[in-house]
């Protein structure tokens, strides 16, 4: 697969999702990775790991599809690998990135950011 589309700087952070979200982030200078339908999204993070990519976001709706990689990775600190809410199109992980992401920052801090955010709503 071709090498993630970025700037040409050693970025450590990485998007993959479907074309049209991940071109904002190519715009603010981080890689991306566009994944269509029926593409491989655990192949293209998988090889951006290779890659040596620190950080990888990715589409809330590839969620199922990365369950293999999420797991394989769950306890390691790098690649921190985090879902990104979307609000529009399919979401078949729907919550999952909201939940995940809320994982990734107690694990990182120590504690629950989101927890009183949640308790209030």
């Amino acid at each position: 697969m071709a090498e993630a589309q970025g700037t040409g700087r050693a970025e450590r952070a990485a998007v993959v999702g479907d074309p049209q979200t991940v071109i904002a982030f190519q715009a603010a200078g981080l890689a991306v990775r566009p994944v269509g339908p029926g593409e491989d999204a655990a192949a293209a993070v998988t090889e951006l790991i290779a890659e040596g990519y620190r950080v990888i976001f990715f589409t809330e709706e590839l969620t199922g599809a990365l369950a293999p990689v999420l797991e394989r990775y769950r306890r390691e600190a790098v690649p921190c690998l985090v879902a990104l809410p979307v609000s529009a199109g399919p979401q078949t992980g729907k919550g999952a990135a909201m939940s995940r992401l809320q994982d990734v920052v107690r694990r990182a801090v120590g504690t629950d950011l989101f927890k009183e955010q949640n308790d209030e709503q």
